[in-house]
């Protein structure tokens, strides 16, 4: 999914790429974002016309009169576009949802109020989520990293369980830690590779998972562990 911004404020530009990066990675959707401080250098980079699925942030400022006309534009480009605007006053507000925006939000941005539009706006959408291609037998299979639950090495066999089936590799699970540390999943013990999304509860032993499996946790690295997933649970709220 295309994520645009535009806003000629940096400081305002930065803080939404930093909720817009946790949200859409916490989800493991792929995603591109593009940030502009003028709407000619987005028009000359961005086509509209082919993209799927873009979806913009426009500031509106006693500076940027044009604004409106902008996100009129994009959406006459691209029908399926979703557009929200942002603004230090309500004064544009009216205008924006009579041309049917699909969220209007006073500067700070509070970031709730944000994503609960952009769940709404985006909930019967078919994403592109982010995948892991494994070799399994003898066959190559694109996993969604979002249906992984947890993986489990036995007799140098990696078992990867998902939500809908069993996958069997020999690739190692050392490999698969360094593919997969940065998406949300946690080396927790020599044998497992777990989903941090799907951990429910813990205690000193392990952790709990929503499908009531229980991961073992490494004796002496338990306190660490269980620090890591709830330093990732806290990066992953929205203040």
């Amino acid at each position: 999914m295309k994520l645009v911004i535009l806003d000629s404020i940096t400081t305002d530009r930065n803080n939404l790429i930093v909720f817009l990066e946790k949200y859409f990675q916490r989800r493991l959707i792929d995603f591109s974002l593009h940030e502009y401080s003028s709407h000619k250098t987005m028009f000359e980079h961005v086509n509209f016309k082919s993209e799927k699925l873009p979806c913009c942030f426009i500031n509106l400022s006693e500076s940027e009169q044009n604004g409106l006309e902008i996100g009129l534009k994009i959406r006459e480009m691209n029908q399926d576009s979703i557009i929200f605007f942002t603004s230090n006053s309500t004064k544009h507000a009216a205008e924006a949802y009579r041309m049917q925006a699909d969220g209007y939000f006073l500067k700070p941005v509070q970031n709730n109020e944000l994503e609960a539009s952009l769940d709404k706006s985006l909930k019967n959408i078919n994403f592109i989520y982010k995948k892991i291609q494994i070799r399994s037998e003898y066959m190559t299979m694109n996993i969604p990293l979002k249906d992984i639950i947890y993986i489990e090495v036995f007799n140098k066999t990696c078992i990867i369980y998902t939500k809908q089936k069993t996958i069997t590799s020999s690739i190692s699970l050392s490999e698969l830690d360094e593919r997969l540390k940065k998406e949300g999943f946690l080396r927790c013990h020599k044998s497992y590779l777990v989903n941090m999304h799907f951990i429910k509860d813990y205690n000193n032993s392990g952790f709990f998972l929503t499908n009531k499996q229980f991961i073992p946790i490494s004796k002496r690295e338990s306190l660490k562990h269980r620090e890591t997933h709830l330093n990732w649970l806290c990066n992953s709220l929205y203040d």
